[in-house]
C-alpha cells in the first residue's frame, strides 16, 4: 500500500485513543509507516531490493524490532512514553501496515528472516483511490468535528479492517464470471485488481503455453475486450543454463513471469501482476520489474 495510506491508519487510531500529547500522534504515523524504511534498499542495487524490500522489515520479528527501537527513541526525548503501552501501541500499527501490505499483490515476507515466502491476499490494488479517499475524508472530519472525534475515527479503522472482505468478496464474483465465460478452456484463473479497483479487475488465464491477460470490469462481459497473448517465461530452465544470481532471484520474485518481446536473441521478461488489463489506460515503455536476458547471459533489470 502506498506510503499516505499507512500513514493515515497511523493517524486514524490515534485520534480514536485517549491521547492528549501530540507526540502520541506523530508516534503513531510513524509507527504506522515505519516498515517501509526498507524502501532505501534500492540504494544497494536492484537485486537487493528486490529481496528486502518486504522482507525482514515487514515481517513480525522484524515489525517487533522496529517497534522497540521506535518506543526507546520516544522514550529517550519524553520520560513519560509508557513503555509497555507504547510498545503494544506500536507494535499493532506496525502489524496494521503488514495487513495493508499483503492484500496487495506485490507480497511480504510476514515470517522472514525464518522464511523467504511472499504472503499475498491480493484483493486491494496497492494504490486504492477508494480506500485512501475515504481516509482522508475521515480524518479531516474527525479533526473538525471534535466532540465526535473518537466516532469517525473507529468507522475509519473498521472500514480499513473491513474494506478487503468486500474486495475479496467481488474478487471471487469475478472469478466465477470468468469461469463461465471460458467453460473449462484454461489450466487455471488468477483475478486481481487492477487500477480503480474494486471496479476493474485483470484475469491471468493460464493457457499452458502461454497466458492470455484479459480486462473484466463491473460494468462489461469478459468477451467485450480482446486478450492480450503473452508466451510463459521458463525462468527455470533459464537458471539452470545461466549462472546469474539476479536471474534466481528475479525467478524467486515473480508469480507471472512472461515474455514481453523477444528481438535479437534478448528476451524481456515481466511478472503479468505488473501490467494492467485496461484497454484505454496507455501502457508506457516503461513496465517494473522487466528483466532483459541478452544473448551474453548478461541480465538487466529496469
Amino acid at each position: 500500500m502506498d506510503p499516505l495510506t499507512h500513514g493515515l491508519s497511523g493517524l486514524a487510531v490515534s485520534l480514536c485513543l485517549p491521547i492528549q500529547k501530540k507526540p502520541y500522534h506523530l508516534f503513531c504515523i510513524i509507527a504506522a509507516s515505519l516498515p517501509d524504511i526498507d524502501n532505501f534498499s534500492f540504494l544497494m542495487g536492484k537485486e537487493f531490493y528486490l529481496l528486502y524490500h518486504r522482507g525482514f522489515c515487514h515481517s513480525f520479528f522484524g515489525g517487533l524490532l522496529l517497534s522497540i527501537i521506535l518506543t526507546g527513541l520516544f522514550r529517550f526525548f519524553d520520560k513519560d512514553f509508557s513503555w509497555l503501552r507504547s510498545l503494544c501501541l506500536s507494535y499493532s500499527l506496525v502489524c496494521l501496515h503488514l495487513f495493508l501490505d499483503v492484500i496487495t499483490s506485490y507480497g511480504t515476507q510476514l515470517f522472514a528472516p525464518f522464511s523467504n515466502y511472499r504472503c499475498a491476499i491480493p484483493c486491494v490494488f496497492i494504490i486504492d483511490f477508494f480506500l485512501t479517499g475515504v481516509l482522508i475524508s475521515g480524518v479531516v472530519f474527525a479533526l473538525w468535528q471534535t466532540n465526535k472525534r473518537k466516532m469517525i475515527a473507529l468507522g475509519c479503522v473498521c472500514f480499513i479492517l473491513i474494506y478487503p472482505l468486500f474486495g475479496k468478496m467481488i474478487q471471487y464474483i469475478q472469478l466465477e464470471r470468468t469461469k463461465t465465460v471460458l467453460q473449462m478452456n484454461y489450466q487455471d484463473i488468477y483475478v486481481l485488481p487492477d487500477f480503480l479497483a474494486p471496479f476493474y479487475w485483470k484475469v491471468i488465464v493460464d493457457k499452458g503455453s502461454h497466458y492470455e491477460l484479459r480486462h473484466l470490469s463491473l460494468f462489461c462481459v469478459l468477451e467485450m475486450y480482446p486478450a492480450y497473448i503473452f508466451d510463459k517465461a521458463n525462468l527455470n530452465k533459464y537458471v539452470q543454463q545461466i549462472q546469474n544470481s539476479l536471474l534466481t532471484t528475479y525467478a524467486w520474485f515473480v508469480d507471472y513471469p512472461a515474455v514481453l518481446t523477444r528481438k535479437n536473441n534478448t528476451i524481456r521478461v515481466i511478472d503479468l501482476k505488473f501490467l494492467s488489463a485496461i484497454p484505454w489506460l496507455n501502457q508506457s515503455d516503461y513496465i517494473p520489474f522487466t528483466l532483459s536476458i541478452y544473448p551474453d547471459n548478461k541480465c538487466i533489470l529496469k
